[in-house]
């Protein structure tokens, strides 16, 4: 299997832009320690440059409040390597 090179565009152009550091700068401004993970729901207790703004990819657009990177992250690539999973398997299996 060939090795997989990885995308690396710039923050704007993977969609953290100024939109985005906007509305993570006026959630950060709101948050108040203690405040629950918008994905795994325990409070938050880690500095606001620690937290990360959640996209809600059911509905578009982001989940109310923060989340802590390991949930956020962890998020992400689960979905991601299912999406690739799905194609590698329909991949392996053309005969």
């Amino acid at each position: 299997m060939p090795a997989r090179v990885r995308w690396r565009g710039t923050t704007t152009q993977r969609g953290y832009g100024s939109p985005h550091a906007g509305i993570r700068k006026q959630r950060a401004l709101r948050h108040r320690p203690g405040d629950p993970c918008a994905i795994g729901g325990e409070p938050l207790w880690q500095p606001v440059a620690m937290l990360d703004l959640a996209h809600d990819h059911v509905n578009g657009g982001y989940l109310p409040g923060l989340a802590c990177r390991y949930h956020n992250r962890a998020e992400g690539a689960i979905r991601g390597n299912r999406m690739r999973g799905a194609s590698m398997i329909a991949a392996a299996r053309r005969w």
